[in-house]
């Protein structure tokens, strides 16, 4: 050991990487702030806006809140599986993929794998008004205004409790 705790390392994915993953990148990067009990990314599993920024309605309302929507998009690696501690899905559809891509194999080497075994997981989880149905981070793309403000308004009520999480993961880590 090193004397530090490592921060936790985690991954928000949608399809492609263009509104819903680079905004709770966003909103996880504003809510961290100075603290270093975790690191943020983002990624799609798809390849259809690589190397684009997100979509313009994705940073405007992230922008009228205070968010800085500016990741630039990119597909996930086969590293990133053991690169990350947590990967966030947005949906069921997402994190099918992930699984399909990750092949069954654990690769990740960090001890916050002992604690958190359950590596790919839907961002709902930690959303307080979810009720059994509601797993789902709906996909504004192709939408309004109204869809994206919605998403927002679902990521901002997940991130909290996230945050928390991970900083109790992060406290059970042994120095």
């Amino acid at each position: 050991m090193t004397g530090e705790r490592p921060p936790v390392a985690v991954l928000f994915v949608c399809l492609g990487n263009h509104c819903r993953s680079p905004a709770a990148h966003a909103v996880a990067d504003h809510l961290l702030g100075n603290a270093r009990f975790a690191r943020f990314d983002s990624a799609g599993t798809g390849r259809s806006h690589l190397g684009q920024s997100p979509h313009p309605l994705a940073q405007a309302e992230g922008a009228r809140r205070g968010y800085r929507v500016t990741h630039i998009g990119r597909q996930l690696h086969p590293d990133d599986f053991a690169l990350f501690d947590l990967i966030v899905a947005m949906d069921q559809e997402n994190v099918d993929d992930l699984e399909r891509l990750r092949g069954g194999v654990e690769s990740r080497q960090g001890w916050y794998r002992t604690v958190e075994p359950v590596q790919v997981q839907l961002l709902r989880r930690w959303d307080p008004y979810a009720r059994p149905g509601d797993e789902q981070t709906p996909d504004p793309w192709g939408l309004g205004p109204q869809a994206y403000r919605a998403m927002f308004d679902t990521v901002e009520r997940c991130l909290p409790p996230l945050l928390d999480h991970l900083r109790g993961l992060h406290d059970e880590h042994p120095v």
